[in-house]
């Protein structure tokens, strides 16, 4: 009896193993790495993904070019191929690939979300990530990204470098790109879906561009990324730049910020991984003792927002040029020129609306309270203190 209960068992397991309970084969799907939205004409969509091709000798691989219905395969290098499809709505075109391909789209490798400039200016961004994230359960973590560019070019061009996969460099590109402090934190997909619909705190995605090596005009006396995507003087083998910030109010991109001010946004944030900082051809290291610390007052009914900032720093390579209430000025400078930037955007990137929040009983007295226009017309206030140890 004990035999046949086992043999009953085994049965069942083996037809678990092989499939028979609905499970879809690693084979049958198309593992998307990276995702581009374009504008198409009368308001349609173009969705544009790179994936994983699973071979090597596909006939993408090696150049040529397949078309189906309403999509489009296109060559690229070997190991990848790029897709697109156009459509009223992001979710219609994703239908679409899925039903022009011989797999189902799968999003939970994604790295890369790339959005046109001219797309993220509207209302419809949110309504689209949420579409991606929401439907076809898109990794939370892949990393928001606006380009002024064609962003489905834009990821045409994004070519694995060094010996590594195309997902692996995405994220040790990202990982470097923020310890410098040049890209925004919370630039993955979750969090901006969530920093949109909070009405507390707004979104900041990626800002990246292509360089054609074109534009190479160094700036005398100011920092090499203190400036937009596309116009470093350099050359390298990836001819797309991420440096900025693209900032949002609400669902909708207000401006764009520079490397630098996108460093500061992160220090002034307490979100800073910055551990050397370069002043004056001076190189020092920042110690872990630094604080930041915000908050919001009011004065009468004039809110402040106060931002305290206290740097302990040691020199480790250069020469000293300026004293610590010389840099201590500088910094307090930029971080007050920020503030007042994002303001005018309005542009609560920040979070002070998490601090404004707490004064009100319930969501409907906070909904009322009008905080956008409160923190439009708040007066700033940056203190600075430099300790060079």
């Amino acid at each position: 009896m004990k035999r046949l209960l086992c043999a009953a068992l085994l049965l069942s397991l083996l037809g678990l193993l092989s499939g028979c309970g609905g499970g879809q084969e690693i084979e049958g799907r198309l593992f998307v790495i990276a995702m581009a939205v374009d504008p198409a004409q009368d308001g349609n969509l173009t969705m544009t993904v790179k994936a994983l091709s699973g071979t090597q000798g596909t006939a993408a691989s090696q150049g040529e070019e397949a078309s189906g219905d309403g999509g489009s395969m296109e060559s690229t290098e070997p190991g990848y191929v790029t897709l697109s499809a156009t459509a009223g709505s992001a979710l219609k075109a994703l239908d679409l690939l899925s039903a022009t391909t011989p797999r189902s789209v799968d999003l939970s490798q994604l790295r890369e979300i790339v959005i046109n400039r001219t797309l993220a200016e509207t209302d419809a961004t949110l309504t689209i990530l949420r579409e991606i994230h929401a439907l076809y359960e898109a990794n939370g973590a892949a990393v928001v990204v606006v380009t002024p560019d064609d962003a489905g070019d834009f990821i045409r061009r994004q070519y694995a470098l060094f010996g590594v996969r195309l997902s692996q460099y995405l994220e040790v590109l990202f990982e470097h790109f923020a310890e410098l402090g040049t890209i925004p934190s919370g630039a993955m997909l979750s969090t901006v879906i969530g920093a949109m619909e909070s009405g507390t705190i707004d979104a900041a995605a990626v800002y990246a561009a292509g360089n054609a090596f074109d534009a190479t005009l160094v700036m005398d006396g100011e920092s090499p990324t203190d400036r937009l995507p596309g116009h470093l003087p350099r050359t390298s083998p990836a001819m797309n730049e991420y440096l900025g910030s693209a900032i949002f109010s609400g669902p909708r991109m207000v401006g764009t910020l520079t490397g630098d001010e996108t460093a500061m946004l992160r220090l002034i944030s307490g979100r800073a991984l910055i551990t050397t900082l370069t002043i004056d051809e001076a190189l020092y290291q920042v110690s872990t003792r630094s604080s930041i610390r915000r908050n919001l007052t009011y004065e009468g009914e004039q809110a402040v927002l106060g931002v305290q900032i206290h740097i302990r720093m040691s020199l480790v390579g250069g020469t000293q040029r300026s004293t610590e209430a010389e840099l201590a000025q500088r910094l307090e400078q930029s971080a007050q020129a920020l503030m007042l930037r994002l303001q005018a955007a309005s542009c609560d990137a920040v979070g002070y609306g998490q601090l404004a929040v707490r004064q009100y009983p319930d969501i409907p007295s906070w909904e009322q309270s009008n905080w956008e226009q409160t923190y439009r017309q708040a007066q700033v206030r940056v203190t600075v203190d430099v300790d060079i140890q």
